[in-house]
């Protein structure tokens, strides 16, 4: 298993990015924490298939919610 540091070099190293490593154990030290963040997100069953973005409809209509 990798250490945190090494998990966020490889992350950074794949998205091209080219770090100093004074910043890479900066953020090291906050993986956890959000690793678990992004983990909660996935871990509600009923949002499975929840479209999770607004989208802008050209031919939707104003529906009268007042009657």
């Amino acid at each position: 298993m990798s250490t945190p540091t090494e998990t966020v070099g490889r992350l950074l190293a794949a998205a091209g990015l080219t770090v100093p490593e004074n910043e890479i154990e900066l953020l090291a030290a906050g993986y956890a924490l959000q690793r678990a963040g992004v983990d909660a997100l996935y871990a509600v069953p009923e949002a499975r298939y929840a479209d999770p973005a607004l989208r802008f409809r050209a031919d939707a209509r104003m529906t009268d919610w007042s009657g």
